[in-house]
């Protein structure tokens, strides 16, 4: 962790297994980045989890052996917006960097893809001005602040997932820890998701919980 003014970052990207492609976010990350550092609030550093969503307990134990100020969890092949990560950073000093603050992903005709979601499961459209509640929120853009990993038992409930939920957080939200939605959309792509029966909160439960052990 850094003294004085300056914040330390973690970005932490997921590559799923079986991918070689070059991560799509990593040059507007940079970009982003480099506009931040350059006025001396932030210095970052880059994990790459070449594990797939298996690999997330294992980057995430060793990016908290870093004692970050924040960590930011992205998804491969996004195209972030304009000003993302300064969005990250001014509402989490508005909300005194005390919450779970997570990206909208849009698909390419704009119609949502990751982000925040009620306790259904279900997406919540992001207010374009100000940071908005939610129950879940998504892996693939969000920003985790050093206060809510040290509020938990559990650092990894941060990155839980329950049983039929479609988002993490539910532990964070027992443990009283805020999760937002940043406003707007922060982030594009153009990935083609297959959504499995059990994660879609849209199916009924029963197609759900038959899904789930059929996938064993």
């Amino acid at each position: 962790m850094i003294d004085g003014n300056m914040s330390a970052v973690a970005i932490i990207i997921t590559i799923h297994d079986g991918d070689d492609r070059t991560t799509g976010c990593l040059e507007e990350c940079q970009k982003q980045t480099d506009a931040i550092a350059a006025r001396g609030k932030h210095s970052f550093s880059m994990f790459i989890n070449n594990e797939g969503e298996s690999g997330y307990p294992a980057v995430w134990a060793k990016a908290l052996e870093g004692g970050f100020d924040f960590y930011i969890l992205m998804d491969y092949g996004l195209k972030l917006s304009e000003g993302a990560l300064d969005a990250f950073f001014e509402n989490s000093g508005f909300l005194r960097h005390k919450a779970v603050i997570t990206g909208t992903v849009a698909r390419d005709d704009k119609s949502l893809l990751f982000g925040g979601r009620n306790k259904r499961g279900k997406l919540i459209e992001p207010d374009p001005t100000i940071p908005v509640p939610c129950h879940l929120y998504d892996l693939s853009l969000t920003m985790v602040p050093a206060f809510a990993v040290s509020s938990l038992d559990n650092p990894y409930d941060i990155i839980h997932s329950r049983f039929l939920d479609y988002g993490c957080g539910a532990k964070v939200a027992k443990a009283g820890i805020a999760r937002v939605i940043a406003p707007g959309v922060l982030a594009h792509t153009s990935r083609e998701i297959d959504m499995p029966v059990w994660k879609n909160p849209d199916k009924p439960l029963g197609d759900r919980i038959l899904s789930f052990f059929l996938k064993r």
